[in-house]
């Protein structure tokens, strides 16, 4: 009788600890398997405003519409945006239903160069060199006016 209960007792302890065990294992199947959480720069945009076929924003002084795009799992993650190292001031809106953000605002390159945009959430991020290569003329009147004076 000794070794009936013996018997008995390891095998419930063996089916106890297994069943601790699986519990365990399914407990840690849902974390090992689970998407990570992400966030991610899909895009930036930069090109001149309100003009039906996209136009590259190549003209110091002019006005300029950028555009980031964000998508992924933690596209609500704050987004900083630099011009050559310098922030950018971009209107935020989120579309959760989509799961999606974008960044948009104006800018206006200061002179002639090549500008670096850069977009980063999280451990994304994306850049966009624009070239400016014209200069928008100031609107000096002093060649259309007649020079000389008066008799």
């Amino acid at each position: 009788m000794g070794t009936e209960w013996d018997v008995r007792f390891v095998a419930k302890a063996s089916i106890g600890w297994a069943a601790k065990g699986l519990a365990v294992g399914v407990s840690v199947v849902p974390v090992l398997f689970a998407p990570s959480a992400s966030a991610s720069i899909n895009d930036i945009i930069v090109g001149v405003p309100g003009v039906e076929i996209p136009r590259a924003c190549d003209t110091a002084g002019r006005t300029c519409h950028v555009m980031v795009r964000m998508f992924g799992a933690d596209y609500e993650l704050p987004v900083t945006v630099t011009v050559n190292g310098k922030p950018l001031s971009l209107e935020r809106t989120d579309y959760p239903n989509y799961g999606t953000a974008a960044l948009q605002g104006d800018w206006r390159p200061p002179a002639k160069g090549t500008y670096t945009f850069v977009a980063t959430q999280g451990t994304s991020t994306k850049s966009l060199a624009v070239t400016v290569t014209e200069g928008l003329d100031t609107g000096s009147l002093s060649g259309l006016l007649p020079s000389g004076s008066g008799s």
